[in-house]
């Protein structure tokens, strides 16, 4: 009898245990993936002949400055990116949805229609290959990939192109700069950060709603950056602050709906943590241009929000404004984490339920050299 008792009590016990089982068991698919995300790229060729033959720029400085960026690009295209591309392609695992590059692929500052788009499919077509043949590669709008003698035609070029391009890899139409794609119960929100469309933001924006994750997909910052020459260049953003009434309504949107944003554009690691407008944006802004030695090991420059924004005042003390000042304490005031470090690398983007974080390998390092945790 006493036997009885206790096999009877063990299969009660399993009974119970079952529903618990089978819920674990119907986990949804999705509901855990990784995503392999490279910054700002540049890629160009050694010889500077095969996209920027022809290429001229009014301005004789402007265009002294961007064939030292081909010098540059050649450089590390011959060594350093190779290197951070090939420890990019080891990030791939099982649960890996798709590649990610944050715009500026390519270095732009091309002579016509027809070498700006082989530069474009060139490009593509060796992240493709070199990183995860078998997944989507996804990119978005940079300055860079917009650029060329004439950038009317550079910016036909690339939406002649790049939203056909899209469409084949993510596997829905793409029929312009700024769309919605998803990843399960997660919704990613492309913009095309240089003249964006609020309009469109707000639209995307909303339809995302009620998404577990809202992640916003754009080449340039939510916030302004540490930087005395471009600290202006933010979504919505401009010298004279004058679209400040559209940046708010858009900033608040986000914060709503406590959006994460992935981009690049500043060449730099850096993350803040949000806390204003009633939610919580999460920004993390990521660059693979790997140009110094220095570049390819974590090394943070400034940490914590008396930080934010006050490096570019050591560079220029006349950008020591009210107005400027105005601007940065705007954005200090709720801001709970900043990190920018100068470093470049890949990274790797980890969705684990409600968890979100983002993986750092400066360089080419084999082990992470940091973590930044986003949710």
């Amino acid at each position: 009898m006493q036997t009885y008792r206790i096999l009877l009590s063990c299969l009660l016990g399993l009974f119970v245990l079952m529903p618990q089982a089978r819920a674990q068991d119907e986990k949804p698919a999705d509901a855990s993936y990784s995503v392999v995300i490279l910054g700002d790229t540049h890629y160009d060729a050694p010889d500077p002949d095969l996209y920027h033959t022809g290429y001229t720029d009014p301005n004789p400085k402007r265009e002294a400055l961007h064939r030292r960026e081909f010098v540059r690009n050649g450089k590390m295209w011959q060594g350093r990116s190779r290197q951070l591309v090939e420890r990019a392609s080891r990030l791939v695992g099982a649960d890996t949805k798709m590649v990610l590059q944050m715009g500026d692929l390519i270095q732009g500052d091309t002579p016509d229609s027809a070498t700006h788009v082989r530069f474009l499919d060139d490009a593509m077509n060796l992240f493709k290959s070199d990183v995860a043949p078998d997944l989507p590669f996804v990119t978005v709008p940079g300055n860079h990939d917009l650029r060329g003698n004439d950038d009317n035609v550079a910016t036909k070029a690339y939406t002649s192109y790049m939203p056909v391009r899209m469409s084949r890899e993510l596997g829905q139409e793409i029929t312009g700069n700024n769309y919605l794609y998803r990843i399960g119960p997660d919704a990613f929100v492309v913009i095309k950060f240089t003249k964006p469309d609020v309009s469109e933001i707000e639209r995307l924006l909303n339809e995302a709603k009620g998404s577990r994750h809202i992640f916003l997909v754009t080449h340039g910052p939510v916030f302004p950056y540490d930087n005395s020459k471009y600290y202006w260049w933010f979504l919505l953003g401009n010298r004279k602050d004058s679209h400040a009434s559209e940046r708010r309504r858009i900033r608040k949107l986000l914060a709503e709906n406590e959006v994460i944003v992935l981009c690049g554009h500043t060449h730099a690691t850096e993350f803040i943590d949000w806390y204003g407008d009633g939610g919580r944006i999460t920004q993390m802004t990521m660059s693979s241009v790997w140009s110094s030695d220095e570049q390819g090991s974590y090394n943070v420059v400034a940490s914590g929000p008396e930080e934010y924004c006050t490096r570019l005042y050591d560079t220029d003390p006349s950008l020591k404004t009210e107005a400027n000042q105005a601007l940065f304490d705007e954005f200090r005031a709720d801001m709970k984490t900043y990190i920018m470090a100068s470093s470049a690398g890949s990274y790797k983007l980890i969705v684990d339920g409600a968890k979100v974080y983002v993986d750092f390998y400066a360089g080419d390092s084999e082990e992470v050299s940091h973590r930044f945790i986003l949710r």
